[in-house]
């Protein structure tokens, strides 16, 4: 007799579940000890020293972070190099999005990050981590989105945050990627030749109460520019294959 055919639900859903199962563990003991690759409903991603989950773009072997970067990553990285960075006086749990940050201060993150996890046998020499291009920023938006998948300024009525919301707490993607559209505005970088003075943000934030929330929308700021809805997420360069 054939196999009964069994549901897998799909991969945003099946990330998103996993996702919820590590936050409500609070990201305790040693997240070091669940480092690496992993499947689930037949797909791949990888957990890194600080727990955060990246899936991979199709077609390259970047790999972008399922959620944006959270207190947590940021305050690690404030602690090791001295950074005076504090996290937003509203935002009561490590699991919010990282912001107050310029845009070289997110690069400094992907560079310690890098040297961090080499230096632990994580990633080797020609693997890192760094700022999303622009075009890999859109790549991963994917398809337009309800207004209601994500956090935005409360005229929308669409959710019922007043600031920065936890990571995780929207419905992801096709990927399996959270707050894109909203949540905090998110650095990116172009390539080294078609950078000026400006840097670009992409996304939207809890601030956002514009009626074009659901288009593929920028920022051009200075990078010295820091406020409490400008955040980041990273881009993973693995040169391995990614399955065995």
């Amino acid at each position: 007799m054939p196999e009964p055919t069994r549901h897998r639900p799909p991969i945003g859903q099946a990330l998103a579940l996993l996702t919820a199962a590590w936050l409500l563990a609070g990201c305790s003991g040693d997240p070091a000890a669940k480092t690496g690759f992993h499947d689930i409903n037949q797909h791949r991603f990888f957990i890194n020293s600080l727990g955060m989950q990246f899936v991979q773009l199709p077609g390259s072997d970047a790999w972008v972070s399922v959620w944006e970067t959270r207190v947590s990553d940021y305050a690690a990285f404030a602690h090791a190099t001295t950074n005076d960075w504090q996290s937003a006086w509203f935002q009561d749990t490590d699991r919010h999005p990282a912001v107050n940050i310029q845009w070289d201060d997110a690069q400094a993150f992907c560079a310690w990050l890098s040297r961090r996890e080499r230096a632990n046998g994580l990633l080797v020499a020609n693997e890192g981590y760094r700022l999303p291009t622009s075009s890999e920023w859109t790549f991963a938006l994917g398809q337009a989105e309800s207004t209601d998948s994500g956090n935005f300024g409360q005229q929308h009525d669409s959710d019922s945050f007043a600031r920065t919301s936890p990571v995780g707490s929207f419905p992801g993607n096709a990927l399996g990627l959270h707050d894109l559209r909203g949540n905090v505005w998110e650095w990116c970088t172009a390539w080294p030749n078609e950078e000026g003075v400006g840097r670009i943000l992409r996304g939207g934030s809890w601030r956002d109460e514009t009626r074009e929330l659901l288009s593929d929308r920028e920022l051009i700021v200075t990078p010295k520019v820091s406020t409490e809805d400008y955040g980041f997420r990273c881009i993973l360069i693995l040169k391995r294959p990614a399955k065995p």
